[in-house]
């Protein structure tokens, strides 16, 4: 007979607990999980929130035991919890939920069921006559409408469908825009913004006799335009149509007048051959950033001195 003390290697990690044996991850899931639960519940977590906040902190705590095997040894079992509640992501997700205006809300105000568990036509709803399936089936037809004429309407503007896209899911901003291929803060402001009106204007018409989403103007994409390539488009385009047409002398006398002025003279030269100030500021060896200034103010002038 053997007189080592030799033990099988466990087929399953355990770890140490400071407050029970080792147990594997598994048993210290199944041991903690009702009590974060119900400590998650005592601090306004809603139902449908604290599935996904358990697994997260949960995997957290997975990850914490894997590098620190010996973790929840020096750990009492409320520590463990509060550990696991610190990193559930609530504040994240509730911030990714506010983000957009939840279809689901317009289909029941009872979190606790689904909406397809809604539609058993064994309910007597809002004092109707028939069966309160139909009213549930009605409603969804009207939001399965209702995106069907958006889908629609924006079917070849890319950049409006993004925004439709980033309104009615849990899509970032920020990878919505990438999509549409725009600045994150330009494609709101110039896009999700007008389809945000549209669609809250959609769904009022839809489920309320009355309410006050005033019609949205109307969307007009200028598909040759963009905010984002650094085109410089002057405000004053007047006197260019005179230029053209051979009267020269407001723009000689400009020329004359500010010759001495390096950076000015070379802006009006460019805004006469009608370059953008990116191409002006390369051209002359000047940083596009400075150098937009001068274009400007080279368009003003021109402006002025064909205006008068």
């Amino acid at each position: 007979m053997s007189t080592f003390q030799i033990k099988p290697f466990p087929r399953v990690a355990v770890y140490p607990t400071s407050w029970t044996d080792a147990m594997t991850f598994e048993q210290i899931h199944d041991d903690l999980a009702h009590y974060a639960s119900n400590v998650m519940k005592s601090y306004g977590f809603l139902p449908h929130e604290i599935p996904d906040c358990l697994q997260i902190g949960f995997m957290v705590l997975w990850e914490t035991l894997v590098k620190q095997h010996d973790f929840l040894a020096e750990k009492t079992r409320r520590q463990a919890v509060f550990f696991i509640l610190a990193r559930c992501k609530i504040s994240t997700m509730r911030y990714q939920a506010d983000m957009y205006d939840s279809l689901d809300a317009l289909v029941t105000n009872d979190w606790n069921r689904t909406a397809d568990e809604q539609i058993d036509g064994m309910q007597h709803r809002h004092g109707e006559r028939w069966a309160g399936w139909a009213t549930e089936i009605d409603m969804r037809v009207d939001i399965e409408r209702v995106m069907h004429k958006l889908a629609h309407k924006y079917a070849d503007s890319l950049r409006h469908l993004t925004a439709l896209y980033h309104i009615t899911t849990q899509v970032s901003r920020k990878d919505a825009a990438s999509v549409a291929g725009m600045t994150t803060a330009n494609w709101y402001n110039s896009y999700v913004l007008p389809v945000l009106a549209e669609v809250r204007y959609e769904f009022a018409q839809a489920f309320l006799e009355t309410h006050s989403y005033p019609v949205p103007q109307p969307i007009v994409e200028h598909p040759h335009k963009t905010r984002t390539t650094g085109q410089f488009t002057s405000p004053y385009t007047e006197w260019r149509d005179q230029y053209r047409r051979g009267h020269t002398a407001p723009a000689d006398a400009l020329l004359a007048k500010y010759a001495h002025t390096p950076c000015l003279i070379l802006a009006l030269h460019a805004q006469i051959a009608g370059k953008s100030y990116r191409q002006a500021a390369a051209d002359n060896g000047h940083s596009a950033n400075t150098f937009k200034k001068h274009m400007k103010r080279a368009a003003r002038l021109l402006h002025a001195a064909y205006a008068g």
